[in-house]
């Protein structure tokens, strides 16, 4: 079982980055979205039009998408609603997923739906998988700890980002508890949630290009997690993720 979540840039950099991987986009079995903002979903339409994989998500991030694509409504019976039931195997793959708290970007309508984040799991490895998010909960570090793998945004410098140029309104809406991580808030979420039996690897994904940089977050990080159990023994990523995979707010 091979799955994609979410579909933020064109078919064509799919292809040709699930091809570095030797994976051919016809494998995709299922895509998830975990949420209706245009950096997740801009690409999907193209991809539906491309693929006949099925998309599963959220009963409102549905509605929100048919609102903003309508040209969705062609593929209104292949994207699937996932409610109620928070955990299912698929062959293979075991699919676990929860809410997160991330603000729309719009004023006075929705333009997120249901923001959720997953752990997938197979063969005995577990992946958690959030970006988008201003903070976690003590159930969401729960659900989220332990995993041999994390894909978890570090989106902005602290510094940087107070520094920038920004509107005032959007530096509050990032920095909120409905925002984005901070690099210094994912270190040490990070420093909760991983196991030093199991934790090998840490994607850091959604680094802003204006108010933050691939070096600092992983600074960041490892300096975080050099005072904790792990040591060093964690690989910390983002360039290759970043140069095909991130849309960077």
């Amino acid at each position: 079982m091979k799955v994609l979540v979410d579909v933020g840039v064109s078919y064509k950099k799919i292809v040709d980055s699930l091809n570095l991987f030797k994976v051919k986009i016809e494998d995709i079995d299922r895509v998830y979205i975990t949420h209706a903002h245009a950096d997740h979903v801009q690409g999907l339409l193209v991809f539906m039009k491309n693929h006949n994989a099925d998309v599963y998500t959220r009963a409102a991030t549905k509605t929100v998408l048919m609102k903003k694509y309508p040209g969705l409504s062609k593929f209104d019976n292949r994207i699937k609603v996932m409610n109620g039931i928070k955990e299912e195997t698929i062959v293979d793959l075991k699919v676990s997923y929860c809410r997160l708290p991330h603000i729309g970007k719009g004023e006075g309508y929705d333009d997120t739906g249901e923001h959720i984040g997953f752990v997938f799991e197979s063969n005995g490895h577990r992946m958690s998988f959030m970006t988008d998010l201003g903070h976690l909960t003590d159930n969401m570090k729960k659900f989220h700890s332990n995993n041999d793998v994390y894909f978890i945004e570090a989106n902005y410098d602290i510094d940087m980002q107070a520094s920038s140029d920004r509107p005032f309104f959007l530096k509050n809406r990032i920095i909120s508890d409905q925002g984005h991580l901070s690099n210094e808030q994912t270190a040490d979420y990070l420093y909760e949630l991983v196991d030093v039996s199991r934790t090998k690897h840490v994607f850091l994904a959604h680094i802003s290009r204006d108010c933050n940089s691939s070096e600092l977050a992983v600074k960041t990080v490892k300096n975080k997690l050099k005072n904790h159990p792990v040591g060093d023994k964690i690989e910390i990523h983002t360039d290759q993720l970043k140069r095909y995979f991130i849309k960077a707010t």
